[in-house]
């Protein structure tokens, strides 16, 4: 626990030696204090990049932006898996795990196309 607490202090050292600024936040998820890099990005010296929220809209902007990024690997990981059973010769059927594929396929468009929407939007 102290060899931890240490790492944070020294993380926290480090971070104002390279010229960031602690800020009078908090991390919302440790409660580290929060520091503004000089390109203006915000940081938590224990869980990097922070973006701080001003309205509930920007919060369901967040979660979504999560959300289809979690989609989008775990459709990845899914076609993977099937492309190499079938590859292999694992699959039981060679038809089904076609059928699957085209449909993991479809997800993968559709996460990507709707991150890219979101992203043009803001």
């Amino acid at each position: 626990m102290a060899d931890n607490r240490n790492e944070i202090v020294r993380k926290m050292a480090e971070l104002m030696r390279s010229g960031a600024t602690m800020l009078d936040k908090s991390c919302p998820l440790c409660g580290a204090p929060l520091f503004k890099l000089r390109s203006g990005e915000i940081i938590c010296p224990i869980h990097g990049p922070v973006r701080i929220v001003k309205s509930e809209s920007e919060v369901v902007e967040i979660l979504t932006d999560a959300v289809l990024d979690e989609l989008e690997d775990f459709a990845a990981r899914r076609i993977h898996e099937i492309l190499t059973s079938l590859k292999s010769g694992d699959s039981p059927s060679e038809e089904q795990s076609l059928r699957s594929l085209m449909q993991w396929l479809r997800v993968l468009k559709y996460a990507r196309a709707t991150k890219k929407s979101s992203q043009k939007e803001q």
